[in-house]
């Protein structure tokens, strides 16, 4: 492993932490870390709080046609190859052809940022509302 460091640990799961410091990656149970923190398996924490203050964006936008978005993500249920324990999410191909900017290409494997998956969800809950409210004012005039 050149390059590398190894750094034993002794989990309960028997996992490693690999550390390559000529890339500047950290790896959790896995030797190949393709970004700056790769973990392999289930992380458990309280609260995730994600950067998301207006200070560090710009070109702000509201997502266009986001229920029409929505409709074409499918979630799905599956079993991890590796671990064989069953899970519920999306397929990063499938979110790829509606949202692009929310999947990355690593080494070997997508990713989706579920994170930006709020954003339309939201928004569509709001379209949703919207039409309901509409419907609800054409009952009421009959």
């Amino acid at each position: 492993m050149a390059n590398k460091t190894r750094l034993h640990a002794n989990f309960a799961t028997g996992s490693n932490i690999f550390v390559d410091t000529a890339n500047s990656r950290v790896g959790v149970g896995t030797t190949v870390p393709s970004t700056t923190l790769q973990v392999s398996g289930t992380i458990t924490c309280t609260d995730i709080n994600s950067t998301s203050d207006i200070k560090l964006k710009e070109n702000i936008h509201s997502i266009d046609n986001p229920l029409d978005k929505v409709m074409q993500i499918n979630g799905v249920g599956f079993r991890w190859k590796d671990t064989k324990e069953e899970a519920l999410g999306v397929i990063a191909q499938d979110i790829e052809e509606v949202l692009p900017e929310l999947v990355k290409n690593n080494e070997h494997t997508k990713t989706v940022n579920y994170n930006g998956l709020i954003g339309v969800l939201i928004e569509a809950v709001k379209e949703q509302q919207r039409q309901i409210l509409e419907l609800k004012a054409q009952l009421n005039d009959k």
